[in-house]
């Protein structure tokens, strides 16, 4: 199975995120063709985002990718009008939600910062000068690192987050903090393209009325092998 194809089959990627009106609504914005101002992000991290979008589901002549159907235009809404601010955290944090709401926002933009300096320090570029040869390496970096690797790069966030309760001054190395925003920019890309109208209706298993039973069909009948969209 090639990669197009396993794309094709995949269900939910973003596992965190439920379609709610809101984040319906946020969708059915996006993908328009309109031009797309990033309200969150800078125009460098806007861009940095849909190279890395576009290289995470590339389109091809038969499919669209991400970036035609505007996932990366949804991560930038979804990450400016749905995690809380600083300044609402107080009031939405309890005992049990405390990681949940801590500081979404910031933690993004320290992302960010993140992969800047990664890129500087190992591609010597930046987000407006760097090819997309240049994101596919930074991707295959994080994405492909070997199990231990990528556990110790997330025991460094979860103990960097942890610390941040009494530590302000707390820091976490920029590995860390880069390779944890390229896998939340996987995971929702991943999960964006496929509730997108477009993805849903055209290329995955689309049934208007859900819900009858019917046992043993044959795969023509079922989707194909195709993941229903929801």
């Amino acid at each position: 199975m090639n990669r197009r194809q396993a794309l094709k089959n995949l269900g939910l990627g973003g596992g965190a995120l439920v379609a709610t009106p809101t984040i319906i609504s946020l969708l059915q914005s996006c993908g328009s063709g309109a031009g797309h101002t990033p309200s969150f992000l800078t125009a460098s991290e806007a861009g940095a985002l849909k190279e890395l979008v576009g290289l995470i589901i590339p389109s091809d002549i038969d499919v669209p990718g991400a970036v035609d159907v505007g996932a990366h235009e949804f991560i930038g809404l979804y990450w400016d009008q749905v995690l809380p601010t600083a300044e609402q955290v107080p009031a939405l944090e309890d005992e049990f939600t405390a990681y949940s709401m801590a500081n979404r926002q910031e933690n993004i933009r320290k992302g960010f910062a993140a992969l800047a300096e990664v890129m500087q320090r190992d591609h010597q570029t930046d987000f407006d000068g760097a090819s997309t040869e240049t994101y596919d390496a930074v991707l295959a970096h994080y994405l492909k690192a070997d199990k231990a690797q990528g556990q110790a790069w997330n025991s460094e966030v979860w103990a960097y987050l942890e610390s941040l309760k009494t530590d302000p001054e707390a820091t976490v190395s920029s590995d860390a903090m880069a390779n944890a925003l390229i896998h939340e920019v996987r995971s929702m890309t991943i999960w964006t393209w496929t509730q997108t109208q477009q993805i849903g209706e055209d290329f995955l298993w689309y049934d208007p009325v859900p819900g009858v039973y019917k046992g043993c069909l044959p795969s023509s009948e079922a989707g194909n092998g195709k993941v229903m969209s929801l």
